[in-house]
Formats: C-alpha cells, sequence, structure tokens
C-alpha cells in the first residue's frame, strides 16, 4: 500500500487572528485541515503512473491529511484478467477501479445492457450518459461511475471494460468535473490493462 506525502500548507494560517477564530467557534466551522498531496508515484501502478492520473485523483479526492492506494492484480492470459486499485483517505475508501475481460459485444447497446451493466450496476439508464473515444471504444458515465471498453482479442471476441466508482467526493466539487477526471482516469487504467494483457488488437486513443 502506497501512502502519499502530505505537506504541509497551513504555514500561512498562523497569522489568524483571536477575533476570527472567535468568529469560526460561533459559526460551527470546523479546524483547517492539512491537505495530502497525491504524486504519481504515490498512487496504483495499474492506474498509470503519470502527473496527469495524480491531478485527476487530487482533483475528486476528499480534502484530506493523508491518501492511500491498494493494487490488485490477476493474470491469466487470455483466459483471465482483473486489475484494480482502491484509493483511501483513513479507513474511508473513496475509490475503486476495476479491469476485467469481458465478452467484445458488437454494438454498444450489447455491452452497454451486458457488461457494463453488470460491473457498475446501471440501474437507471437515463442517469448515464454514451461516451465515445474512438470506434468501437466507447463509453457510460455518471455523476461516480464510469465504465469503458477496449477491444482486446478479435479471435477470442474478448474486450477489457474498466470501471470507476467514487464513493466519497471532494467538497464542493461540480459533477461535471467528477465525469471529466474519473474518464481520464478509466481511460489511463483501461490504456495500462490493455498492454499489460498482451491485447493484440490496437488500443485506439
Amino acid at each position: 500500500m502506497r501512502k502519499s506525502r502530505v505537506r504541509n500548507i497551513a504555514a500561512s494560517l498562523a497569522t489568524v487572528t483571536a477575533l476570527a477564530v472567535g468568529a469560526a467557534y460561533l459559526l460551527d466551522i470546523p479546524p483547517f485541515e492539512d491537505v495530502g498531496i497525491i504524486d504519481a508515484e504515490d498512487v496504483c501502478e495499474n492506474l498509470g503512473t503519470s502527473n496527469r492520473v495524480a491531478t485527476s485523483l487530487q482533483e475528486i479526492a476528499p480534502r484530506k491529511p493523508e491518501y492511500s492506494f491498494r493494487e490488485q492484480k490477476n493474470l491469466g492470459g487470455r483466459i483471465s484478467y482483473f486489475s484494480g486499485c482502491h484509493a483511501w483517505t483513513g479507513d474511508m475508501e473513496f475509490l475503486v477501479t476495476r479491469t476485467e475481460y469481458t465478452d467484445l459485444g458488437g454494438t454498444f447497446s450489447d455491452w452497454a445492457n451486458g457488461p457494463a451493466s453488470k460491473m457498475i450496476d446501471i440501474e437507471n439508464p437515463k442517469n448515464f450518459d454514451r461516451f465515445d473515444i474512438s470506434t468501437n471504444r466507447w463509453g457510460v458515465v455518471s455523476q461516480r461511475k464510469v465504465a469503458l471498453s477496449a477491444p482486446c482479442f478479435a479471435e477470442d471476441k474478448r474486450s477489457l471494460t474498466t470501471i470507476v466508482v467514487l464513493w466519497v467526493t471532494a467538497e464542493e466539487r461540480k459533477n461535471d468535473r467528477y465525469r471529466k477526471e474519473m474518464i481520464t482516469l478509466a481511460t489511463s487504467a483501461a490504456k495500462y490493462a490493455h498492454k499489460d494483457a498482451r491485447c493484440t488488437l490496437p488500443f485506439e486513443a
């Protein structure tokens, strides 16, 4: 399990006056907390260790002093594949990702109503929007869930489906920003899995 380094951003608050402290007490405002910084080397390798991934995680993570990440992986060649990441702050899990083999499916509807619905529980399709990244590579996204399909083996009719589920959100962040960052995370994790599983079909960005 990897832990992010905590950098003190509260130094500038040292000059807060007694009047401000008293006002915060009267207004029942919680005390300021240090906020942990998520660096590329902190996150699960299977999310893709890029600064863009770290930035996306920082945007959607709850504002807490410390973050940790736990990676899971099971390589079974063309028989089975599983890759996942769990993101925590303290003892609270705020995000999970998972990538596994699914049927390739001939159409978007085949995939969305089958593997995608099973993996992220699309209880109400109206809450999800479709997005297309390239030919035969598509996804669905809601406020806190995203699923993305990337063709892997044509001969075995296998695809890799990647999901991201955001359990706890950053405070005061807009839902459309969640979607953008979750799509970034899903795309990066899918690209990693595509190479890791040695897919024969190209990964089209």
